[in-house]
């Protein structure tokens, strides 16, 4: 886990550094905690902070922090991270694969291939997949090294450019569909589902220790109830949103439709 204060520190001095300097300051890719931490800093008057994981990507799960002396967009500019003009600031490439449709390629497959190479993980962001593409967003400097040495992703033979076509388009983002049956909507029989655990364990192992996340912050409290739309993460078992809630059974129970960022 990463130490919130010093973590908070050393973004505050970037800004300061980045106002000072008048030059835009970008972070490695943040995990879901340190953006989350993100929300309690005050950042200095005169910069703006922008989290991007990559253009076209709309909902990352990690991402670049940029911060810019605020003259470097106009007035009432739609800051959106995903954007092309502003995602092009941004050091961050695509790598895109291809590979023989019908093949078997997870997630895990392109990161063990690429973290194989001697590289970190918060130099590398989000992993798109889908039948005969993947695309892999990375730290610019280390994106051309990325394409040049893999040849294969697990056991899957794979070409990699970084060229990106015109009509260049991210696969959709790909999500493990859950279905539960829960005695209510709160935090501690919705978390116990997603942990495969007993519901005291995942009170004291997931929500008293922070390691479960709602909406982006830490909730420790057992009894919060969720709703649809919710977006719940348990460290070590993966980032979830609450995709239906059905009506009670005979018996008083809840279904719940959740779908699994993979």
């Amino acid at each position: 886990m990463h130490n919130s204060q010093s973590f908070a520190e050393r973004i505050t001095d970037a800004a300061e550094k980045c106002l000072q300097s008048g030059a835009p300051f970008f972070t490695r890719f943040l995990t879901e905690d340190e953006q989350a931490a993100l929300s309690g800093i005050s950042f200095v008057k005169g910069v703006t902070a922008v989290l991007c994981g990559g253009v076209e990507n709309k909902e990352p799960i990690r991402s670049c922090l940029g911060l810019f002396p605020s003259e470097y967009f106009p007035q009432g500019f739609s800051l959106c991270g995903y954007d092309k003009a502003v995602a092009s600031y941004f050091p961050i490439k695509a790598v895109n694969f291809t590979f023989r449709k019908g093949s078997q390629l997870r997630h895990s497959d392109i990161l063990g291939a690429v973290m194989a190479l001697g590289l970190k993980r918060d130099a590398l962001g989000d992993i798109f997949i889908e039948d005969g593409k993947a695309v892999l967003f990375a730290y610019e400097k280390i994106a051309d090294y990325i394409a040049d040495n893999t040849a294969k992703l697990g056991k899957v033979g794979v070409t990699a450019k970084m060229a990106l076509s015109a009509d260049f388009a991210l696969p959709c983002r790909s999500y493990e569909q859950l279905c539960f049956s829960v005695a209510s909507l709160r935090l501690d029989n919705v978390v116990k589902c997603l942990a495969n655990s007993a519901r005291g364990n995942a009170v004291d192992r997931y929500i008293a220790t922070g390691f479960t996340r709602l909406n982006g912050n830490e909730c420790h409290d057992s009894s919060k109830q969720l709703k649809q739309g919710d977006i719940v993460s348990v460290r070590g078992k993966g980032k979830f949103v609450i995709d239906a809630v059905g009506e009670k059974t005979p018996k008083g129970r809840i279904h719940i439709t959740v779908k699994k960022y993979v």
